[in-house]
């Protein structure tokens, strides 16, 4: 049964407000006859599906004790794999951040001097070197030129000037040193890289720039 009022408003528009609500209301209280059980069947059905499902107990209460365990164990296991996997090659990312500084170091000091700065490489280590006569290189941080791998990490290359990288004053890669002042150097056209390799991981990789000697 639908119940409504039909009223006429300004400029003749027709305004329809149901009512069906009340009139089931109506019909639950208003007739003779219905007993109270059957006034509360009718009066049941008015109540919002959520609630009656709720007030027959039929609602989920939430998670067994079972499902709990399992959800955390699997947690374990998943924060276990990512913490070895983020902390495996620590090492080598280590050094690998700290040639990055190594190499903009030299190219600074070069771009401050009419002489050639770089670094020279071997499988253990690396060693600032320049062709100042009048000044000492020395890495900052180390107490002097040279920097060793801890255990386990080892370096590889491929350089354009042999086991070594120079800058000149422009700060761009070159592939000999200046010893002379006023003299220069052919600039390195290709990449060169600096791979830092700590054992049973990949190796992580640091690139120079061809002119510019960006070290990104």
């Amino acid at each position: 049964m639908h119940c409504a009022v039909v009223s006429r408003g300004v400029g003749g528009r027709r305004w329809r407000f149901p009512f069906r609500l009340l009139c089931c209301i109506w019909g639950v209280m208003g007739k003779r006859g219905r007993t109270g059980t059957d006034a509360a069947g009718r009066l049941g059905r008015l109540l919002p599906l959520g609630r009656r499902v709720r007030r027959y107990g039929a609602w989920p209460s939430g998670f067994t004790i079972l499902e709990i365990i399992a959800v955390l164990v699997l947690l374990g296991i998943l924060a276990v794999v990512a913490v070895n996997r983020l902390s495996s090659d620590v090492a080598a990312r280590a050094e690998a951040n700290a040639l990055q500084a190594a190499l903009r170091y030299a190219q600074s000091r070069a771009m401050a001097d009419v002489y050639t700065w770089g670094l020279s490489f071997t499988s253990s280590g690396y060693t600032l070197v320049e062709n100042n006569p009048h000044v000492t290189a020395v890495l900052p941080g180390q107490g002097g030129a040279s920097r060793t791998m801890p255990s386990g990490v080892s370096l590889g290359w491929s350089l354009a000037a042999g086991s070594s990288i120079f800058f000149d004053w422009r700060g761009q890669p070159v592939t000999s040193t200046i010893t002379n002042a006023g003299d220069s150097a052919p600039a390195a056209s290709v990449n060169q890289s600096i791979t830092v390799k700590q054992s049973g991981q990949d190796a992580v990789v640091v690139t120079v720039t061809p002119y510019t000697g960006f070290v990104p």
